[in-house]
């Protein structure tokens, strides 16, 4: 939880055709995502943890602070892996 997240360079989001994706236009690689994850998207910097990442999202909609603190590390940890976010 204290890993801080950042964007991987070329990473782009966007919306295509009502789908949102992180795309990465040279080398051709699309990331389908969701409200919630493009949230979570824009909100590592880099600067940021995990843990402040559900915090932040946490404080923002407290009825759903249980499933945040499941679904934000979970989040990364796909971005992770699909090379859109960076470990920093």
């Amino acid at each position: 939880m204290t890993l801080c997240p950042r964007p991987a360079e070329g990473f782009q989001l966007e919306t295509l055709e009502g789908e949102i994706v992180l795309l990465h236009p040279i080398h051709n690689i699309i990331v389908y995502s969701n409200q919630s994850g493009a949230l979570i998207w824009n909100l590592c910097d880099g600067q940021r943890s995990v843990a402040e990442i559900v915090d932040i999202l946490g404080a923002a909609y407290p009825e759903a602070a249980a499933e945040i603190a499941l679904d934000v590390p979970q989040t990364i940890q796909v971005l992770l892996s699909r090379g859109a976010l960076l470990a920093a």
